[in-house]
């Protein structure tokens, strides 16, 4: 099975990406002679990357057409979530808060 690797450590000022992988290079960063490492180069466009950063950001943080949906849906007995949901949901929150508590 093949792994990949992202190396977060980039700043965008590496040359385009031409699509092709360099298959050549020994893994000798991984102490393993004679095998082959692949490798992916990416390059970011500044300023793509701010233009979606703002447009993200110029989202609203809640969805008011789906909230009033939902108290909709609620208000005429519509809405059914089923006890199993309700306890998973419940034990995924708690075991989330206690994860943190229990290793911190």
């Amino acid at each position: 099975m093949n792994s990949m690797r992202v190396d977060l450590r980039t700043t965008g000022a590496e040359a385009a990406d031409t699509g092709k992988t360099d298959r050549t290079r020994p893994a000798s960063a991984a102490g393993v002679q004679g095998s082959t490492l692949d490798q992916a180069h990416f390059s970011f466009d500044n300023t793509r990357v701010r233009a979606l950063e703002s447009e993200v950001m110029a989202q609203p943080e809640v969805r008011q057409h789906r909230v009033d949906l939902l108290r909709q849906s609620l208000g005429k007995g519509e809405y059914a979530i089923s006890d199993g949901q309700i306890a998973d949901a419940m034990l995924a929150d708690l075991t989330a808060g206690s994860a943190g508590q229990l290793t911190g």
